[in-house]
């Protein structure tokens, strides 16, 4: 993911409340090399006791105006640069020893910022909001975006919001040019607040499901159901014209391992309520084999699905072969199972009786021998 922000301790708290945090008007940098070419590690602390933050995310050296690669290179180089916004302004001092620095910054708010804003019809933000704002890029150029794209007129606090949950420009550009034109910007902090980005997206327009709601993307989310998971269900043969059915399997924990399980035990094309109810009773590649080496291979799978669901496994059936009751069919072995029939009681019976049948002992199980 190309943006991450870390927000720690309250920036995520209610508006009323974070409407009364202090905006703090200094604090401390540190910037550390980035994986990314042309990019950098940029953490930003800030507040004392329980409002201390810390803010961090891959940023362009050019966002870092009069700071360069050869400053950063330097040992013990002294730095002065800034970190402009739309909302505010970050004014860094510091030093650098081999790529990494840190320092303190000042922070001033921008008020062409809020006029800009009334021309847009917006109120003027509170200062932790318009900090907010600051902290995350967010300005103006957001708003346009917004009103270009059909979106119904955010408030500023519904801007801050977006900034610290991650809802940028970028974000709102990436999703739009894939068709997601969702009209309330709450939409859009809801969906990046599942994970719902740009690749997610892209992955279910490959596999053939576009023009999802916010909400359909938020689910299919929420449950594991992106692009790997539709390929391999689709290779298998499982193409539905809607994902709630590749949900369901998915929750229940429906996967290729298991289908090509099933495949192998000779049950093959089942449907999709038939996979979840096998997975949900346990009825996976290993009991079929045990149950198949014990020489009870039946044609419906819904015949193991009713010895699971009784406790007939196979240390229950070679417990009763071992008692010298071989052969019973899984009917007879239900029967055995619902009634409290062990090895134990077989052998006490027995011992008292002589050999008897399954019937017999079934009948004295019941009567409380």
């Amino acid at each position: 993911m190309r943006l991450t922000v870390l927000l720690l301790t309250c920036l995520l708290a209610a508006p009323a409340l974070s409407a009364q945090r202090p905006v703090p008007s200094d604090g401390e940098w540190m910037i550390e090399p980035s994986d990314h070419s042309g990019r950098i590690q940029l953490n930003i602390r800030y507040g004392e006791g329980r409002h201390s933050s810390n803010w961090g995310r891959d940023v362009l050296l050019s966002e870092l105006v009069g700071l360069s690669a050869a400053d950063m290179g330097g040992s013990g180089t002294t730095v002065h640069f800034k970190i402009v916004r739309s909302a505010g302004t970050l004014d860094c001092e510091g030093w650098f020893r081999r790529g990494k620095g840190s320092g303190h910054f000042t922070y001033q708010a921008n008020p062409d910022f809020v006029a800009e804003l009334a021309k847009r019809n917006i109120g003027a933000p509170t200062a932790w909001e318009q900090f907010e704002m600051t902290m995350a890029g967010v300005g103006v150029e957001l708003v346009d975006e917004l009103k270009g794209q059909g979106y119904e007129r955010p408030t500023a606090a519904q801007l801050a919001r977006m900034a610290t949950h991650g809802v940028d420009l970028e974000y709102v550009r990436d999703i739009g040019a894939r068709g997601y034109h969702l009209g309330d910007p709450e939409s859009l902090v809801r969906m990046r607040d599942h994970g719902v980005d740009p690749e997610f997206i892209e992955s279910l327009d490959r596999a053939g499901y576009k023009n999802l709601s916010a909400e359909d993307l938020v689910r299919v989310r929420d449950h594991g159901v992106d692009g790997d998971y539709i390929a391999e269900m689709k290779a298998r043969g499982y193409q539905f014209r809607d994902l709630e059915s590749l949900v369901r399997m998915r929750d229940h924990g429906v996967n290729a391992e298991l289908i090509e399980e099933l495949n192998g035990a000779g049950f093959k094309n089942l449907g999709a309520e038939a996979l979840v109810r096998l997975r949900d009773h346990g009825v996976d590649g290993d009991y079929i084999a045990d149950m198949k080496a014990l020489g009870y291979a039946p044609t419906d799978p819904e015949d193991l699905v009713e010895a699971r669901d009784h406790g007939v496994d196979p240390s229950y059936i070679s417990s009763l072969k071992a008692a010298g009751y071989d052969g019973l069919s899984l009917a007879d072995l239900r029967r055995a199972r619902d009634h409290g029939v062990t090895r134990q009681f077989i052998e006490r019976v027995k011992a008292r009786y002589g050999t008897t049948s399954l019937s017999e002992v079934i009948r004295l199980r019941d009567r409380g021998l």
